[in-house]
């Protein structure tokens, strides 16, 4: 067995075992709050209008996760100013616009955050991943235009493909850190995540993936980021073939004493999934520890199928 095999196989059961002790901590599972994909706002609505030009899909799904991370690291009932453009360096393929409607000029983050999720649900399971512009509306009223567009310089006849990257990232680009460059440090000083492949874990569909990011995000996007996570939970939707979980780390009740485990931790770690995986060139199950200060405090899974409750644990999300 190859150096690099034992490496990987030891670091696998470190997480592992962090992980079942986790998920088996007093007593059965008590979830602190379960979502199922897609329940947006009874106010929230929104109508699409497509052109016939093309959009690749991995950068359509890349910006929009880390679009929708960016907006929820804002105040949820606070208020944004317009913003266009590319949103991720690395995936240039496509711009982002967001721009209040006349004459505000600025828009509810929580309405934001509903709409880039309600699209990239109708691209995805509508397989329409065109050019788009998207009147948001809160309460019958029009709030925003959200525009996924291609970069200016591309329609005006750049010399520079556009094409779909998830072929073509180099092995050597560590696509999860960079996304995360321009973003603020995670509370108590030092964040980590580490994440590893189940060494016999199942494929993933990325579309379900890249769902289950922007679901979490959605979910916790009206927390206070400085909140500590209250107890386990889990992201999940009968349309969607796979399931995120989010447990504290060998407890069941947030820890006495720092380093805590916030819900901006579980926001950095969930925005780096997919990137993580599109890097690596495989979309599966997997266990990752999210450490503050060197510390292990949260554990952040995405298994197949749908979530079942050890111990009998009740989870309707129905």
């Amino acid at each position: 067995m190859a150096i690099s095999d034992i490496i990987y196989y030891l670091l696998y059961c470190v997480i592992f075992v962090t992980a079942q002790q986790s998920r088996f901590a007093n007593g059965p599972f008590k979830p602190i709050f379960a979502s199922q994909l897609g329940d947006d706002d009874p106010r929230f609505s929104m109508r699409t209008s497509m052109s016939n030009t093309k959009l690749p899909p991995t950068p359509v799904l890349m910006n929009a996760v880390e679009l929708s991370a960016r907006y929820a690291e804002m105040d949820y009932l606070g208020r944004a100013p317009l913003r266009r453009g590319i949103v991720l360096p690395q995936f240039p393929q496509i711009e982002i616009a967001v721009l209040p409607a006349p004459p505000a000029t600025t828009v509810e983050v929580r309405i934001i955050v509903c709409a880039i999720y309600s699209v990239i649900v109708e691209m995805i399971y509508g397989n329409k991943f065109y050019e788009s512009e998207v009147e948001v509306s809160w309460e019958n009223r029009v709030k925003a235009h959200l525009y996924f567009t291609l970069p200016l310089d591309a329609v005006l006849g750049s010399s520079d493909q556009i094409d779909d990257v998830e072929s073509s990232v180099p092995a050597n680009t560590d696509v999860a850190h960079q996304m995360t460059n321009n973003t603020t440090q995670p509370l108590d000083t030092t964040f980590d995540w580490k994440a590893i492949y189940k060494p016999d874990g199942l494929n993933l569909r990325p579309n379900d993936v890249f769902m289950l990011a922007l679901g979490a995000i959605k979910v916790i996007a009206p927390k206070s980021m400085t909140e500590r996570v209250p107890g386990p939970f889990h992201v999940g939707s009968e349309v969607v073939d796979a399931n995120l979980q989010v447990w504290l780390h060998n407890r069941r009740i947030p820890r006495p004493t720092p380093p805590f485990f916030r819900f901006t931790h579980v926001l950095e770690a969930v925005r780096r999934i997919p990137g993580w995986e599109l890097e690596r060139r495989r979309f599966a199950e997997f266990f990752s520890s999210v450490e503050v200060n060197g510390q292990p405090v949260g554990l952040i899974l995405m298994e197949k199928g749908a979530f079942q409750p050890e111990n009998g644990g009740d989870l309707s999300i129905s």
